[in-house]
């Protein structure tokens, strides 16, 4: 069984970066991103396969919420979490609302 590694702004960037490496070591990968499009064109580029792709704004705490529980219900227990999703204008944490 591969492991399953959800990537928060997987669709371009690092973050479509980091998908594509985990891909390649034999993690099965869940993209993350706003544009469902995008998120699924970058899944489908990944190698391998069962790979998933979702829309999830993870400013918005309903979506990551109904994101991961969809996950958990098609995918099973999540081995590797990575976010590369999002702006932080302040650059300070502790500001950072959920």
């Amino acid at each position: 069984m591969s492991r399953l590694a959800v990537v928060c702004g997987g669709s371009r960037g690092i973050g479509g970066a980091v998908a594509l490496l985990l891909a390649e070591r034999g993690c099965r990968v869940v993209v993350l991103s706003r544009d469902q499009d995008a998120a699924r064109a970058a899944m489908e580029a990944l190698p391998g396969g069962d790979h998933l792709s979702l829309s999830c704004d993870v400013s918005k705490e309903q979506e990551v919420q109904r994101s991961f529980e969809t996950i958990q219900k098609t995918c099973g227990s999540v081995s590797y979490l990575v976010n590369a999703a999002g702006i932080n204008r302040d650059s300070l944490l502790l500001r950072t609302p959920p």
